[in-house]
């Protein structure tokens, strides 16, 4: 839990904290005055544990939804209509759900009483509104005049870099970072860039500027790197600070596509360490394992159809089996029903235009390459409604593959792509990915895919994983699957 914070700013963090103190401690009045609701027994410790230990799981689920509502964004805390609108949706969501779910299961853990229930839901939105729009501010407020800035390093001085340096130091009780100065290459080291904030150093002096300058954190903001140069810096940031945030040219298909951050106007998209810990290990084989396990118990019918369908109408067999590259670059026998002719991967038409797409037009926005002289009538089903993809689920099953992640790719193509293309695989390849969603739409070139595949390595998250399941489902629905 101390790391899951830790990926956080100071203000998240405590927003985080005192947001899950207030659901428990609202939770826990209401209980406390429960002797207004008649009949009930106030001393049966029986009683009243189920209900105590439940709320300490349920708030959690509460900061899942303000997560959900953006209610963690600099964008939303920053705009007050726009802050309190979220944060009465996120207590009545929270409440109404709540009932929903006391409706549903009928558990020992749920209050009997709506008055307590309608009560907790009045504490928590006094207390959230109270710490969110006036002790926050007022702590902010504090820590400016209190020189509590984090010191920050601006890594580009283009006009963006400049721009962002121009309001931290105008709006520095928001904002909460100090920019004591310019990494570029392009400058003179000791050059005045804006408002007495000089260059300091070049990018390859960042360890030694962080060591002299105490520095916290990192913004970067050149655009004249390439996608390999950029994510060489992230991964140094990431190493130095656990996180950084990036407003480029190259990373401009995520701050424009994604749910982004903003501070004064300018979208950022945060990069964190890639996560590697026990909780997320655990969270993810859950989700995996159940998530699987549902989905092959629902579609088993769709599954034997579909089995027999492709041994009736082609010859070959059900499944196409062949090594893909998983986590780490470890290989491992990928399932699909077969789609195409016998033979099919052996194309070296299709190979040659896969190696142009990696290495030659990594830019160029592209669907699937794929010959469609070799689908078979039943594939040509199979592959629009994503069928075919479906025997993937027993791979997540043994642990090779997990429902959302980069989409694993065979050992030749691994070895065409650059160091920094590979570091997706830090994670395991998944069924579903953040990539997919959008080359259905209008198409990505291999550089977004593998940018798509890391910010998700870097800000996975049960949340993120459902959005991205819901939207895939959507997309095989509307019949995107194949492209």
């Amino acid at each position: 839990m101390i790391t899951l914070l830790l990926k956080h700013g100071r203000s998240v963090r405590y927003l985080l904290i005192t947001d899950y103190l207030i659901a428990v401690g609202t939770f826990g009045i209401a209980l406390h005055f429960r002797h207004i609701a008649l009949g009930l027994n106030i001393i049966s410790r029986h009683h009243i544990i189920p209900e105590a230990l439940f709320a300490f799981l349920y708030a959690a689920l509460i900061l899942i939804l303000f997560s959900a509502l953006r209610l963690y964004k600099r964008k939303v805390w920053l705009t007050r209509a726009w802050h309190s609108r979220q944060i009465l949706f996120g207590t009545l969501i929270s409440i109404a759900s709540y009932i929903l779910f006391k409706a549903i299961f009928k558990g020992s853990f749920f209050l009997e009483s709506r008055l307590i229930t309608l009560n907790w839901g009045i504490l928590l939105l006094l207390a959230t509104s109270v710490n969110r729009l006036w002790l926050f501010p007022a702590l902010l407020r504090m820590g400016s005049k209190n020189e509590m800035h984090r010191q920050i390093v601006i890594i580009g001085s283009e006009e963006k870099g400049i721009t962002f340096a121009n309001h931290c130091l105008k709006e520095n009780r928001y904002a909460m970072l100090n920019p004591i100065g310019f990494l570029c290459d392009k400058r003179e080291c000791g050059e005045i860039i804006t408002q007495n904030i000089p260059c300091i150093g070049s990018l390859n002096d960042l360890q030694n500027i962080v060591d002299i300058y105490k520095i916290e954190g990192a913004v970067i903001t050149q655009t004249d790197i390439s996608h390999s140069q950029l994510m060489d810096l992230v991964e140094r940031c990431v190493r130095l600070f656990g996180w950084v945030d990036v407003h480029t040219t190259q990373s401009a298909v995520l701050h424009e596509n994604l749910e982004t951050d903003t501070l004064f106007d300018i979208p950022f998209i945060r990069m964190r360490e890639i996560q590697r810990g026990s909780v997320t290990r655990i969270y993810k084989r859950v989700f995996d394992i159940i998530g699987a396990g549902i989905g092959i118990i629902l579609l088993s019918p769709l599954l034997i159809a579909t089995a027999i369908a492709v041994k009736k109408t082609s010859d070959g067999g059900i499944f196409y089996i062949k090594e893909r590259v998983g986590k780490n670059g470890k290989l491992f026998p990928f399932y699909k029903f077969r789609s195409m002719a016998v033979g099919a991967d052996q194309d070296e038409n299709r190979a040659e235009e896969i190696r142009k797409h990696i290495q030659n037009s990594s830019d160029e926005k592209q669907g699937k390459i794929v010959n469609t002289a070799y689908i078979t009538p039943v594939g040509k089903f199979i592959r629009k409604w994503a069928i075919d993809e479906l025997p993937q689920l027993f791979n997540v099953l043994k642990g090779d593959m997990s429902l959302v992640g980069p989409r694993p790719v065979p050992p030749g193509e691994h070895e065409m792509e650059e160091n920094w293309h590979q570091k997706r695989f830090d994670i395991k390849p998944g069924c579903a990915g953040l990539w997919k969603l959008y080359a259905s739409k209008n198409g990505v070139s291999f550089n977004d895919t593998a940018l798509y595949d890391l910010y998700y390595a870097r800000n996975m998250n049960p949340l993120l994983d459902t959005y991205i399941i819901i939207m895939t489902v959507w997309v095989i629905l509307t019949g995107r699957a194949d492209t």
